[in-house]
């Protein structure tokens, strides 16, 4: 069962990685890094002191705190499982649409991608992000799940994660940030 899933892992990323063009081969790498959101997390942060003041500084602690932990924890997994990214599987390595830096570097990411840290740190933003938009706007506060998804699809894009790297980083993330939650909510009745 495990063999097929992995096996049906490694036939979607070489489909989902060659539908490239070069349009998207450069959007698809800019999106990829955080700076490129800075302008949305600038309005983000915006909308969030307009609202909480006083409470910013505890909100974004706890923010912090939820990336840390799904980044450190998805560090903990790809060194236990130790499965082998995409750009360093043999078996398909050379069917991939890779990024080629200026000087003919080849982007490769780290030896191993499950989980993926990007998905997991990015959900769990997400997550406290619904959470905190909801007295703001309880309908805007969906649109933040495009962040996620997109930002988790740059990586299959790019060839250094599988679907399923990205689907567990996102439960990963999902439940760093469920914590993060709750720690909010208790340290903040006591205040």
């Amino acid at each position: 069962m495990i063999e097929k899933i992995l096996q049906a892992d490694q036939k979607l990323i070489v489909f989902l990685n060659g539908l490239h063009s070069p349009f998207f081969d450069v959007l698809m790498w800019q999106m990829t890094k955080i700076w490129f959101w800075l302008p949305i997390l600038a309005l983000v942060l915006w909308f969030l002191w307009k609202h909480y003041k006083k409470k910013l500084g505890l909100i974004l602690i706890f923010s912090i705190l939820s990336i840390v932990f799904s980044d450190q924890i998805s560090g903990l997994i790809k060194n236990k499982v130790a499965r082998l990214r995409p750009t360093h599987n043999t078996e398909i390595n050379q069917q991939l649409h890779l990024h080629v830096f200026e000087n003919g570097d080849v982007y490769r990411g780290g030896k191993y991608g499950f989980v993926s840290a990007h998905a997991a740190n990015s959900f769990s933003l997400t997550l406290l992000l619904i959470y905190f938009f909801k007295p703001i706007n309880k309908r805007l506060r969906w649109l933040f799940l495009l962040y996620p998804l997109i930002f988790s699809y740059t990586r299959i894009y790019l060839g250094v994660h599988y679907l399923g790297d990205i689907l567990c980083g996102a439960l990963l993330g999902i439940g760093c940030g469920l914590f993060a939650i709750w720690g909010y909510e208790k340290l903040n009745k006591k205040l």
